[in-house]
């Protein structure tokens, strides 16, 4: 898992507006469009050469002005402690850079990459290299290692797209995935909408193509009044080992007296021979942002999450269900000052176990926060940072730590 401070600084900015990359249009100049209609004049050979134009090669300068570079850095240390019932100390220092570029050598065509670097597991992976390409304006095409997800939950997994064969609840999570796949995606806009198809390839074998590591994915999205609605579904790859039955959904998403609200779900079709559902899933949320010059930025998010699990044979069918709560509260620079607040909270209800992980942060330096954080798991749960730490149903466990962030985008 990635280190903790990681997880504290993503959620100061959680609730920020996200940027979007959007791909530019920019309109062709069809020359001769404009002598569709002229009469042919005949010109002389030397009259021709003083009238052609010269060549211009492209210069290396030329190039670059087509290449646009970006990237982020995260460097930090410290240490984080349990200190009840026992106790025991883990000091820690990693290092993160995300460097990436997206070129435009046409109109209509643009390329984009991004190399992920970390410390101390060494990991160089390319997290991003794919094209976009514009047909004519009626489709756009995309092929790569996009790294592409779907779903607008801010807490809970609402990513159809990811090959986990079940649904860990895993939150406040920012650990590097690396792209493991690679995708062909299909986008023709109607109106204010889009119907999008795609698909996923995944092999350990890059030399051993076939279509039985083939994947298949699609939606339509579509606003209606108030609301934006979202239709899709899924095919897993008959030789994913992780694969799970085939998944439809749906996503609604709007704005209500200033607060977001997403509704998710999606069910699997049948194992077995028994006739319902082998897997299900409801996600519920709302947010909400307030940004002022002089009290800072707050903002909250609040997701309810419904899983139904059955596991059927001829015989015997096993199902069984779990909800799930979830919290993140921020308040950034109070009052103008350099000091935030934050608070990450998720309950399993059925078992009334989970964890609470308050923080506090200074802006000491420049591009350097210090933050303190006191983790609380209680009720049976589990947490893993580092290592694992478990809670007992009569005891919690209680954790404190320190940690210096330097951090730039560049």
């Amino acid at each position: 898992m990635r280190h903790f401070c990681c997880l504290i600084l993503a959620l100061c900015f959680l609730l920020m507006p996200h940027a979007v990359h959007a791909q530019e249009e920019e309109d062709s100049f069809d020359v001769d469009s404009m002598f569709e209609t002229a009469e042919d004049v005949e010109v002389s050979q030397e009259e021709e050469q003083k009238t052609q134009p010269a060549v211009v090669t492209p210069t290396a300068g030329d190039l670059l002005q087509n290449i646009k570079l970006y990237g982020s850095f995260n460097a930090s240390m410290g240490a984080v402690g349990k200190i009840y019932p026992d106790d025991l100390l883990m000091p820690f220092a990693s290092f993160e850079n995300y460097l990436g570029f997206t070129a435009r050598p046409a109109s209509d065509i643009s390329v984009k990459g991004q190399v992920y670097t970390s410390f101390p597991n060494f990991e160089i992976t390319i997290d991003q290299l794919y094209f976009d390409y514009i047909l004519e304006d009626f489709m756009y095409i995309t092929a790569g290692a996009t790294a592409t997800t779907w779903g607008n939950s801010l807490l809970f997994d609402t990513n159809i797209l990811d090959d986990e064969s079940e649904d860990v609840t895993v939150l406040f999570n920012t650990e590097h995935k690396a792209t493991k796949r690679f995708d062909a995606i299909f986008t023709i806009p109607v109106g204010r909408g889009q119907i999008q198809a795609m698909g996923m390839y995944k092999s350990s074998n890059v030399d051993d193509l076939s279509s039985k590591y083939l994947s298949y994915a699609g939606a339509v999205e579509y606003p209606l009044g108030p609301l934006s609605i979202k239709l899709f579904g899924r095919k897993w790859a008959s030789a994913d080992e992780k694969a799970m039955q085939p998944a439809f959904g749906v996503e609604i998403t709007t704005d209500l007296f200033g607060n977001h609200i997403n509704l998710w779900g999606k069910v699997h079709s049948p194992r077995g021979d028994f006739e319902d559902v082998s897997y299900a899933k409801f996600v519920g949320g709302i947010s909400r942002l307030w940004s002022t010059e002089n009290m800072g930025k707050i903002g909250f998010v609040a997701e309810y999450q419904f899983i139904y699990n059955s596991h059927s044979t001829e015989t015997v069918k096993n199902t069984s269900k779990s909800n799930h709560l979830a919290l993140t509260f921020a308040w950034r620079h109070i009052a103008k000052s350099d000091v935030s607040v934050a608070a990450q909270w998720y309950l399993n209800l059925d078992e009334n176990s989970g964890y609470f992980i308050p923080s506090l942060s200074f802006d000491t330096f420049s591009h350097v926060t210090m933050t303190f954080i006191a983790p609380i798991i209680y009720g049976g749960a589990s947490y893993t940072y580092k290592t694992t730490f478990d809670s007992t149903k009569d005891l919690p466990t209680i954790l404190l730590g320190v940690i210096f962030t330097l951090s730039l985008d560049y």
